[in-house]
């Protein structure tokens, strides 16, 4: 303009144009070396879908590639049973990815809400059962030798007594993953119980406390922290003993696909959902992880 000023375009024209930076990791670097060996990975995953070659019964490839993979989401609209606007396609229904979408978050959340309710029962159980053996000499003598009985049991091969004993019912998918959590949570916490030093104990008495208070209040929340490899563990060995809960029976959940999936030879579909396992195994860690790490924060 003639007095000198500048307009807002010509402001913008004359300042430089942001460009998204892309920063390569450095070589040598860790996130270098995490690069490569995900490069190696995909490579030697693709070459041995190749190699492998496909089955003979219903023409699948033995080692799914990137391709299968992603044109296998389709296949969980099978697993919808209609609502929503979306008809199910045992009722005429076309497979569409909306539907596949709706069959996934519907199975996903079945899953979920069995591994919650029985990884909850399991730990309650674990639990008192670890505090009672350790509060009471007589209860130790007790109860300790079938407790770790219980847990040398093979877990998988009970998979299927549980399916005897309880049929196609929630209850036997629900107790089934409860006594695998029960297995490895009772040692554990047993462990951190017994590790609590004693003059915890101590120091609650000198103040005032009954033995059952200093025992709740004090002994009690000092092995919380000993507690979280084992319920991390337990966590993640429940993602695999629900899909073998569902495996032997049920009709809604992710194990159901993996038992309908294995039934029709469908490699793709065991891969995306391994996939979607993986991912949702790895969320519920990271927020037990920093759940625990909150709970304990005392300790650091």
């Amino acid at each position: 303009m003639a007095d000198g000023t500048t307009t807002p375009d010509q402001v913008v024209a004359a300042s430089p144009r942001w460009r998204p930076r892309i920063r390569l990791p450095k070589p040598g670097s860790n996130g270098f070396l995490t690069l490569c060996s995900v490069v190696f990975l995909f490579v030697a995953w693709q070459v041995l879908s190749v190699v492998a070659g496909r089955t003979g019964v219903s023409g699948e490839r033995f080692v799914p590639n990137v391709v299968d993979i992603a044109g296998a989401f389709d296949t969980f609209a099978y697993y919808w049973r209609g609502g929503l606007g979306v008809e199910a396609t045992t009722d005429g229904g076309p497979v569409t990815f909306f539907g596949a979408v709706l069959g996934l978050v519907s199975n996903s959340l079945a899953t979920m809400a069995r591994l919650a309710v029985g990884l909850t029962l399991g730990f309650v159980v674990a639990g008192l059962a670890a505090t009672m053996v350790c509060w009471s000499r007589f209860l130790r003598r007790v109860f300790l030798l079938p407790a770790n009985a219980a847990r040398m049991l093979p877990l998988l091969a009970m998979s299927p007594l549980f399916g005897i004993w309880f049929g196609k019912s929630e209850v036997g998918a629900t107790l089934f993953i409860a006594f695998a959590t029960f297995a490895i949570i009772f040692v554990v916490a047993l462990t951190a119980i017994d590790g609590v030093p004693g003059y915890y104990e101590q120091y609650a008495r000198s103040l005032g406390a009954r033995r059952f208070r200093a025992y709740i209040t004090a002994v009690l929340p000092a092995a919380l922290p000993g507690l979280r490899g084992g319920v991390l563990l337990a966590l993640g060995f429940g993602w695999s003993m629900v899909i073998a809960a569902e495996f032997i029976g049920q009709d809604l959940g992710l194990g159901n696909i993996v038992n309908r999936a294995e039934e029709f030879g469908r490699t793709d579909t065991l891969a995306v959902l391994g996939l979607f396992i993986v991912l949702y195994a790895w969320v519920s860690y990271k927020l037990t992880a920093r759940a625990f790490d909150y709970l304990t924060r005392w300790a650091e």
